[in-house]
């Protein structure tokens, strides 16, 4: 008796190949949406960060991303993937610290600016000053990010915004160096050597970080943090990539925040303030603007 394959598993072939591709950005977009409530797990975000590159490294590798070509990458590319990896290691401690001291709200939304930062870089690259669209654009995102500053919301507040800043700028740094890749790998072994890179730095400082995971739930958490929210988000990313364009991947990218928010609101009781809807407004509306500015696509978040 020959196999028949299950209706639930054959419907997506049945589809288009663009409609596969907005199917795997939406899912890619409230995978997205999740990572940011690792944070609010009661350990050091130097654990969440090196578990979830090893998880990540790990699982990339046995999606393929671990081909031969890796030894022969030159020098001068594994230099830069090593840059790449130290900022990438900054913007997730940045980001998960972010969380921990002021909430999910304020994390994602402080970074979900980084496109202004991406201008600044490019602008001192170029050696240039900002346009004036850049100018006023940017301008809105500095009204919006004081908006999550709450006088209310003290110390910690502040300092989770000044944290979901630097992840911003660490990240656009980060993507500015990523671009410089020129070798021909695929972008899943890129991400597989990038994420290796982190658990490499980091792996020597836990004996340090406290509090570590101990109950597995933690372990379990951190695992699915590596393996879904880091690789298989991007192998669908890149999946839909190759169905759609990259402008449309890039509306469903900037959803991050929004899914974010809904999901802390909805499993840890974190309060949506009416200050937090006009500043999601604000920076995301922003953000695009810039980018369409540059015309850039937006990159996956990570």
């Amino acid at each position: 008796m020959s196999p028949h394959k299950s209706p639930w598993l054959s419907w997506p072939q049945s589809l288009s190949a663009r409609a596969q591709g907005v199917l795997a950005i939406n899912i890619a977009a409230v995978i997205f949406g999740t990572a940011a409530l690792y944070g609010k797990l009661d350990v050091s975000p130097f654990w969440i960060v090196a578990l979830r590159a090893g998880f990540g490294a790990l699982a990339l590798a046995l999606a393929g991303g671990f081909t031969p070509s890796l030894w022969a990458i030159p020098a001068g590319a594994w230099r830069t993937l090593g840059v790449s990896g130290l900022l990438l290691a900054a913007h997730w401690l940045s980001f998960f610290t972010s969380v921990q001291l002021a909430g999910v709200a304020v994390a994602t939304l402080t970074f979900a600016t980084f496109p202004l930062f991406t201008v600044i870089v490019e602008a001192a690259q170029r050696r240039r000053l900002p346009r004036p669209a850049e100018i006023i654009v940017g301008a809105v995102i500095v009204i919006a990010v004081a908006l999550l500053v709450e006088p209310n919301g003290g110390g910690r507040n502040v300092n989770g915004a000044a944290a979901g800043l630097i992840s911003a700028f660490t990240y656009a740094l980060f993507w500015r160096v990523s671009q410089r890749l020129a070798q021909p790998l695929p972008p899943a072994t890129i991400s597989l050597c990038q994420n290796g890179i982190v658990f490499a730095l980091l792996a020597p400082t836990l004996i340090f970080a406290a509090p570590a995971p101990t109950r597995l739930v933690e372990w379990l958490s951190l695992t699915a943090l590596g393996v879904f929210n880091t690789a298989v988000m991007l192998l669908l990313y890149l999946y839909a990539l190759k169905r759609i364009s990259a402008n449309t991947c890039s509306g469903f990218v900037a959803l991050e925040p929004v899914y974010a928010i809904v999901f802390a609101a909805l499993f840890f009781d974190e309060p949506v303030t009416p200050w937090i809807v006009v500043s999601i407004v604000l920076i995301l509306g922003a953000s695009l603007t810039l980018l369409r500015i540059e015309k850039q696509p937006l990159p996956p978040a990570v």
